[in-house]
């Protein structure tokens, strides 16, 4: 059975290049069950362990108890899977930012800067939390193909971003789009790179000082107070 979402294979064509066109779809009701998420769980441990490449379908269906026909039926193919892992991971990300800056705006912060800051202070420090994942695409072991799929999700990311600014009225003094595609490009970019080094932090405590120092550098950038230091009112 093929994948919804998932181009069919023409005949003569290498499992490589089918791999490049895999596409997932996390809303689809065959991942809403016990068997996906423990292929899933049993994925996300053996690409730790051994990396996306060395690691098999057999050997996920055996860790997770079940037969490859379950893992194709689910996932359509282990780069899809290897997908689902990192799309839960983003969209748990998403979410937590998204959440702060609903927590802090009611609080009455206007200030699109600090809510923008606020809500990546969040993000940086899920990495830490999932910092399992992170490690995944710092490695380089990566299915073929999911470069392009990391550049569109940061894209998205900073459309959010870039969105979210514009609703702050005094933008490093003015209203200036592109002063706010600037300060969001600068921090959107230094995302990953922030991330790899949160989820390398040996314990909770220095990662958290490892973001606060980052959210501080941002601040200082956009030229507004971060969190610890003193905040005129919104």
């Amino acid at each position: 059975m093929v994948k919804a979402g998932t181009r069919p294979r023409k005949q003569g064509t290498s499992p490589r290049a089918v791999e490049e066109t895999d596409t997932i779809d996390l809303d689809d009701t065959r991942l809403q069950t016990d068997a996906a998420q423990g292929l899933a769980d049993a994925a996300r441990e053996l690409f730790v362990k051994k990396g996306f490449s060395a690691t098999t379908v057999s050997d996920i269906t055996e860790r997770a108890g079940m037969s490859v026909g379950s893992l194709y039926y689910h996932y359509g193919s282990k780069t899809n899977i290897y997908l689902a892992i990192w799309l839960t991971y983003q969209r748990s990300q998403e979410a937590r930012a998204r959440e702060t800056v609903v927590a802090v705006r009611a609080a009455g912060v206007t200030n699109g800067l600090r809510l923008f800051l606020a809500g990546t202070r969040a993000y940086l420090l899920g990495a830490w939390e999932h910092r399992d994942v992170v490690r995944l695409v710092a490695d380089g072991d990566t299915p073929p193909g999911f470069g392009l799929r990391m550049r569109r999700i940061n894209q998205d990311w900073l459309r959010q971003n870039a969105a979210l600014l514009r609703e702050s009225s005094n933008l490093l003094g003015q209203d200036d789009a592109l002063g706010v595609r600037a300060m969001v490009a600068i921090v959107t970019d230094a995302m990953g790179g922030i991330c790899r080094e949160v989820a390398a932090c040996a314990t909770r405590e220095e990662a958290e000082e490892l973001v606060a120092r980052a959210v501080d550098v941002f601040a200082r950038l956009a030229n507004v107070p971060s969190e610890g230091q003193r905040q005129p009112d919104n």
